[in-house]
């Protein structure tokens, strides 16, 4: 006889809840993949270049070895630039452990990550979070933050302007993100390589981040719990 094991519905709830935010986080990553890709090419790039500057110089008859010299000495110290920027990159996918950032940097982070994807679809970002002296987890910024943005992108009308600002809550920090679709706007074609991320996808990840979410089609609100300032990350 074949025992069965009950299954009570709070332990169904709480593995549709998992089931809902892995499959938020890896559509995310997925959807910054191209992101991370292109920011480490860039990072390599000099390297290639200088490269292949200092190769031609070996060539010549009499190569100038005080140039060649500061050719090496650039070439190790955009490898040792390189190395850090691509393990910073690398935390996207495996954070660190209770990192916290300024939130102005931070937010800056994220936008730049998403840049180069955001001006191809049309969409123009303004960024009036300025605020220095509060910091955020760095991991549930770019998690959340990071989603909302491309979630409202996804569904919104380009070409449209992107505007970030957020304003003190009690003992938290409201962000908003506002998109305003111009009068001549229409929906994109389907250029991305996958799924586009829904507003459910970011309640997921909130929930999981325990961040207070509110939104509608045009703007998202996240409620982030400012940390201590001696804990940022280097």
């Amino acid at each position: 006889m074949t025992s069965q094991i009950a299954i009570s519905p709070q332990m169904a709830g709480n593995t549709k809840s998992t089931m809902r935010e892995e499959s938020a986080r890896y559509a995310l990553m997925r959807r910054i993949a191209p992101a991370l890709r292109h920011h480490m090419a860039g990072t390599l790039q000099p390297i290639g270049m200088i490269s292949a500057i200092l190769d031609r110089r070996l060539q010549a008859a009499e190569p100038d070895l005080n140039v060649l010299r500061e050719n090496s000495k650039s070439i190790s110290t955009l490898s040792r630039s390189a190395a850090s920027a691509c393990m910073n990159l690398i935390t996207w996918v495996a954070p660190k452990e209770n990192g916290v950032i300024p939130l102005h940097a931070g937010v800056e982070e994220c936008v730049g990550m998403l840049a180069t994807d955001l001006a191809f679809r049309g969409f123009s970002v303004t960024n009036s979070i300025s605020t220095a002296d509060i910091s955020m987890p760095l991991t549930t910024l770019r998690t959340v933050f990071t989603a909302a943005l491309i979630a409202l992108t996804d569904t919104s009308r380009a070409p449209a302007t992107v505007l970030l600002a957020c304003e003190p809550a009690g003992d938290q920090t409201r962000i908003r993100i506002t998109v305003t679709p111009e009068p001549n706007a229409a929906l994109p074609e389907e250029a991305r390589q996958y799924r586009a991320l829904g507003l459910d996808d970011v309640q997921a990840l909130a929930d999981a981040e325990n961040i207070a979410l509110r939104y509608k089609e045009t703007w998202v609100e996240m409620l982030f719990t400012s940390v201590q300032k001696d804990e940022l990350i280097a």
